[in-house]
């Protein structure tokens, strides 16, 4: 394996200057990189290590929601009490990423910028409406998440931006979120078809205000299932609902087949795994 430069940054701005130049690519966790380049399939002249830069790790509370640092490992979103008392189906989700050793190298937004269609940490952000901000040669910006990613491997980052937080609102009242995940394992291994929702009721507690629902696995990009959320909006939760807006995630998404599970296969689940995170997301939010 070729033995590219290393520079460590001290600033956003020395890391953002750097990456301007052809052949550099930020490293983090390195949790993808690494076998990336031992397979060959790529050869960076230059690896900015991102994580010597200060203040892009961390939990902390703002603009009324939470702002997450990109550099925040897997293993501290599980940790964290902001999070669990916030947003505990992120720390559900981080539970399940991978092994011990991985959450302790893998940071959040890494997971986001390898642009996996299996990308677990997606989902959740997905459907919490979460802005990513990224710093870049012509200065900030803050979009969706839901505009970030554009095809395999492949996000709306220009040449020398870097994700540097991600941005969660304030929770919703009267809601609930749930997941679902099918593999061979339920760590350690990537997802056949991945589900994330997230329901919040109306006051009487009987219709649904607002739904989300995201897909991985199943589309090149982590996907949010746009028809499927509007079948619940505004209409009583029932479970014949829940039954049209499953079939309707499924009917959105894309799946290819592979040696892991083939396309019809992972269609099918879609519609599964979906009704029971709705089941699950609506439970929770009744508990509220």
């Amino acid at each position: 394996m070729p033995q590219p430069e290393m520079l460590q940054p001290a600033t956003v701005e020395e890391a953002v200057q750097a990456l301007t130049r052809r052949g550099a690519v930020p490293m983090a966790g390195a949790t993808d990189l690494l076998p990336s380049m031992r397979k060959g399939e790529i050869a960076p002249k230059l690896l900015v290590n991102l994580k010597t830069i200060p203040g892009l790790s961390g939990v902390r509370r703002a603009r009324g929601g939470i702002t997450i640092g990109a550099l925040t490992l897997v293993t501290d979103l599980l940790h964290d009490p902001v999070i669990a008392g916030t947003y505990p189906l992120l720390s559900e989700v981080a539970e399940h990423f991978a092994s011990v050793q991985i959450r302790n190298l893998a940071t959040i937004g890494g997971n986001l910028c390898n642009a996996a269609p299996s990308a677990d940490l997606a989902l959740p952000l997905l459907v919490f409406d979460a802005r990513l901000q990224v710093h870049g040669p012509a200065g900030v910006r803050e979009f969706d998440i839901a505009d970030f990613f554009i095809n395999v491997n492949k996000t709306a980052l220009r040449r020398g931006e870097i994700l540097t937080s991600i941005i969660l609102p304030r929770p919703r009242p009267r809601s609930g979120a749930a997941h679902a995940k099918l593999g061979v394992r339920q760590a350690m291994d990537l997802a056949f078809v991945g589900v994330a929702v997230a329901l919040q009721l109306a006051p009487v507690k009987k219709e649904c205000a607002s739904a989300r629902i995201a897909l991985g696995s199943v589309a090149p990009i982590p996907m949010r299932a746009r028809s499927a959320e509007l079948i619940l909006e505004g209409n009583p939760l029932t479970n014949d609902l829940i039954s049209q807006a499953a079939a309707a995630a499924a009917e959105e998404s894309r799946p290819v087949s592979d040696l892991r599970a083939s396309a019809e296969y992972r269609r099918d689940m879609t519609e599964v795994l979906t009704r029971r995170a709705l089941r699950e997301a609506l439970r929770r939010a009744r508990k509220e």
